[in-house]
């Protein structure tokens, strides 16, 4: 697998062929599905600012997000770069998906974990993992770009 965008493009276009098609025989009452990329980019995953089965939530829900998780802070002052190191925590040193039984995603979004998420210019939309990704977010932008990165290219060496 590639790690540049046209081959995140492929992956992608085949992730929402097994999502749909998961989706249409029921399967996702049993299991999820969690995608992983080296150059995973939620900003190049379609719908962009819709959910997107197996994928992080858009980067456009970031901040109300953690306003609805109350890091206003966060919220209100991270930039869009730092926003965009949401996105490490997809990223793998090779593609690939993580199988996970429904009670495991349960036990892992909290009870109740659906949520209505205010976008903005009276755009609501269901949500989960609302801390989850709040606090992801705020991590991952509080250990920055290049020790991240470093640590994906280290994870890399490892299976090359």
């Amino acid at each position: 697998a590639g790690v540049d965008s046209e081959s995140l493009a492929r992956f992608a276009i085949v992730m929402e062929l097994v999502s749909r098609n998961l989706c249409l025989f029921r399967g996702d009452d049993v299991f999820g599905l969690v995608h992983f990329h080296p150059a995973y980019d939620r900003t190049m995953i379609h719908p962009i600012d819709k959910p997107a089965y197996g994928h992080l939530p858009p980067q456009s829900w970031l901040r109300p997000m953690m306003k609805l998780n109350r890091n206003i802070d966060a919220a209100e002052n991270m930039t869009e770069e730092e926003l965009a190191l949401s996105n490490y925590q997809r990223r793998a040193p090779f593609t690939a998906i993580n199988i996970l039984r429904v009670n495991q995603l349960n036990a892992a979004a909290g009870p109740k974990s659906i949520v209505d998420l205010d976008l903005g210019d009276g755009v609501t939309e269901k949500a989960s993992g609302i801390t989850t990704y709040s606090r992801n977010a705020i991590r991952l932008a509080g250990v920055g770009k290049e020790a991240l990165q470093a640590g994906v290219d280290a994870d890399r060496a490892m299976v090359q």
